[in-house]
């Protein structure tokens, strides 16, 4: 219970502040029109309220527990992320849907998994973010501005790098053609997505900090 309490606050947290940027941040990337109203950014959050916290309450424990046993932080990081996303996946595909108005009906259990493998792929940013904030934390206090800071000098380094992977999940999970993408698309986004991100994993690692001190 020590990590899944922090864990589960800070999924509720970052699922509630970051919603609206999500839903503008997909339909961006996948070159939809966007409105700017409350329903209209706030659309699958249902799913989103399932995926996130479920996500993070399976990954910091098991993160802990590869660690206590000596598995190196990257590997450990990339295990833990992709048991999450196995498990949470099909909540990511019916929020995705929602957000883009497309509806959850006809979908197969063959469907709620499309776009895992990218998944797993864009997974591989963890073994670049997870030791980077590991490292910026160990080397500074523990305050929440330095938790702000030291998450987004992670998610933006590991952003750069494997941002393209999301690209073709999102096309993947719309069932967009993934051929003769242009290389600045596969980028497409990637400004709204760090707008987005930057404050949800920055919720996620603040609130599990700030709950898991309380406790």
């Amino acid at each position: 219970m020590e990590e899944v309490i922090p864990a589960l606050g800070a999924g509720i947290v970052s699922t509630l502040v970051c919603s609206p940027l999500d839903t503008v941040r997909i339909n961006y990337q996948l070159k939809n029109k966007i409105k700017l109203n409350f329903c209209y950014l706030y659309r699958g959050i249902s799913y989103g309220i399932l995926a996130i916290p479920s996500f993070w309450v399976i990954y910091f424990p098991v993160f802990k527990k590869f660690k206590e046993t000596g598995v190196p932080k990257p590997i450990s990081a990339y295990i833990s992320c992709c048991l999450a996303s196995t498990f949470t996946t099909p909540f990511w595909v019916l929020r995705q849907r929602l957000q883009t108005g497309r509806g959850t009906g006809n979908l197969t259990i063959k469907k709620c998994y499309k776009g895992l493998i990218p998944t797993y792929l864009i997974n591989l940013s963890f073994t670049l973010q997870i030791p980077i904030y590991e490292y910026l934390k160990d080397n500074s206090n523990n305050s929440t501005f330095n938790t702000f800071l030291n998450t987004s000098i992670a998610k933006t380094l590991a952003t750069c790098v494997f941002y393209p992977f999301d690209t073709i999940r999102a096309k993947l999970r719309n069932a967009d053609s993934i051929r003769n993408i242009a290389f600045l698309d596969y980028y497409r986004g990637i400004t709204i997505y760090l707008i987005r991100s930057i404050p949800y994993h920055a919720a996620v690692f603040c609130t599990f900090e700030f709950i898991k001190n309380l406790m």
